[in-house]
């Protein structure tokens, strides 16, 4: 057999060759040749989006960053000039969390927010040498030399670029509303940064007794009868919803109480809490005609709450009457604004009940739930009790059960600019592959609800407004946000937290509503979303490098 004669080893030994060959390729210099050599040609952009860096890279970040390359480099073969200007994102709760662990309870205690800041720094430039290497032995080919960083002063500043137009125009603002809040991480959270896993819940059944003359008084005593699985939230009630076309019916037990709930749902109801001789008795009645009508709050003595009707409730599971709390969770938020209810709030940063807790302030909200369904056993309106395994929403980064908790946040709205019209106009202008993917678009960007960009964490970009200490107003005007994108760009975002307003901010800056000066303003203390910062990059990268253009791939 006659084979060619070669120099080729037998083995690759690919663990000691590509080395070599990464080696060879950095002295010749072959990213900036290539790109020398399609000098004149087109310009092709890939604007990669940063990975975060809080680690070493895993087989995602790879697998990622591999293909993006191949497309980098396959265009550059074609001919275009194709630079690649990587990133990373270094700010955020990641990092932070991560800080904390290493730092542990004690120091975290007395640590200023200036010294968290720099541990964290730190901890991020650490790891984007540790990605950069290991990103460069996977072969791929970039600018490494000048890469864009979330937590440099000019990309920071060009977070409020941003965030000054989109306030101007009218898009940002701040209010309360239930959003998902980490307990653990003292923190909102948005809809990106949940992940969903199953949990074992509190699944009760609980009487509230109508405080005025009801259809069914002439056969006993009547309450109304809710379903719950958070019976945390019970302090925080304030009405009952019913379905307002449904038929709700009174249920006699053997004890002589009467139950109201919707007609359809009785006999799951009597399976579940074993009901013996039950009968339905009285008038049937639609939802809307008790609409109005007052019941005994469940923990607070001498307080009521009201019967009102929403669309949202189903008679698939539960009784037909919803428990109803504004500030624990979105639909009960969106019903109350429609009644005008109160959103009363008992629920603390740290998950435990303030006064509003009534007999579990200072119980924290997860150890408070048995002890909750315990008392109402005394009280002798719980009706029946089991536990129900059911999809949860958790904390993406400490993986802990969440809780919806309305706060003071700011957010951007999907509607004031026609933010989601103009999403969903371009989703439809777009070639989706495979077709069917563009379902799955369109009812993210349908469903979505207002942004919420507030973070209350220390490492990261600061909200950019100012609140005025004698009255509480917000302070936010062109001058303002000019003032802090120069601040930013040449000082960066730590001086924020080291700063006063008075030293950066025009001498005439003044409070609208009361008049109080510079020195009377305040800096905010949250910070934004990551996901805002990376989102950003569209301008504070592809705007700010003269070898790059936008839109881009």
């Amino acid at each position: 057999m006659n084979l060619p004669q070669t120099e080729f080893p037998m083995r690759a030994n690919l663990n000691q060759r590509e080395p070599q060959w990464l080696e060879k390729w950095a002295q010749l210099g072959v990213y900036r040749r290539s790109l020398e050599e399609r000098a004149g040609g087109e310009l092709f952009v890939l604007h990669d989006g940063p990975p975060y860096a809080n680690g070493h890279i895993h087989m995602g970040t790879a697998y990622n960053k591999v293909l993006k390359d191949l497309i980098v480099k396959y265009k550059s073969m074609r001919g275009y000039v194709a630079p690649y200007v990587p990133g990373w994102d270094c700010h955020g709760q990641p990092i932070e969390h991560q800080v904390e662990k290493n730092l542990g309870p004690e120091r975290m205690k007395t640590i200023s927010q200036a010294d968290l800041r720099a541990d964290c720094r730190e901890y991020a430039l650490s790891f984007v040498d540790v990605q950069r290497e290991e990103f460069k032995r996977l072969g791929v080919r970039g600018d490494w030399d000048d890469p864009y960083l979330t937590l440099k002063p000019e990309y920071e500043a060009g977070n409020v670029q941003i965030f000054k137009k989109m306030y101007l125009d009218g898009a940002i603002y701040k209010g309360a509303k239930p959003i998902h809040w980490c307990i653990r991480c003292h923190t909102a959270l948005a809809e990106a940064e949940i992940e969903y896993s199953d949990e074992t819940s509190e699944s009760i059944y609980v009487a509230f007794a109508f405080t005025e003359a009801t259809p069914w008084d002439a056969e006993g005593p009547v309450s109304v009868l809710i379903w719950t699985t958070t019976p945390w939230t019970l302090p925080a009630n304030v009405a009952v919803t019913l379905a307002e076309d449904a038929d709700y019916v009174g249920v006699k037990l053997a004890d002589g109480r009467v139950l109201v709930m919707a007609e359809e749902l009785v006999e799951s109801v009597a399976e579940v809490a074993a009901w013996e001789n039950h009968t339905v008795v009285g008038p049937r009645v639609k939802g809307s005609e008790l609409s109005g009508l007052h019941y005994a709050q469940p923990v607070h003595k001498g307080v009521t709450g009201v019967v009102i009707t929403g669309a949202h409730v189903e008679l698939t599971t539960g009784t037909g009457a919803v428990h109803t709390a504004p500030g624990h969770g979105e639909e009960d938020y969106l019903v109350g604004r429609a009644f005008n209810l109160p959103m009363p709030m008992p629920v603390t940063d740290d998950g435990t009940f303030d006064a509003g807790g009534g007999p579990f302030q200072g119980l924290n909200v997860r150890t408070a739930n048995p002890r909750i369904v315990e008392w109402l056993g005394e009280q002798g309106t719980l009706v029946a009790a089991a536990k129900i395994s059911h999809s949860y929403p958790h904390c993406w980064r400490c993986k802990q059960p969440v809780i919806f908790r309305a706060t003071e946040q700011w957010f951007v709205s999907m509607e004031a600019t026609g933010l989601r019209t103009n999403a969903m106009r371009a989703i439809g202008d777009v070639e989706w592959i495979p077709g069917w993917s563009v379902n799955r678009m369109s009812s993210m960007v349908g469903d979505r609800p207002d942004w919420c960009i507030s973070r209350q964490r220390a490492w990261g970009v600061p909200i950019p407004v100012f609140t005025c200490t004698k009255c509480g107003e917000t302070v936010a005007t062109e001058e303002t946000f000019d003032a802090v994108i120069e601040l930013f760009s040449t000082r960066g975002a730590d001086a924020w937290f080291t700063m006063r307003p008075a030293e950066y901010l025009p001498a005439d800056t003044a409070c609208p509503r009361c008049g109080g000066g510079v020195e009377t303003l305040a800096p905010e203390d949250d910070i934004v979303d990551v996901w805002w910062e990376s989102g950003v990059s569209h301008t504070s990268v592809l705007d700010a490098r003269p070898e790059l253009h936008r839109p881009a791939e």
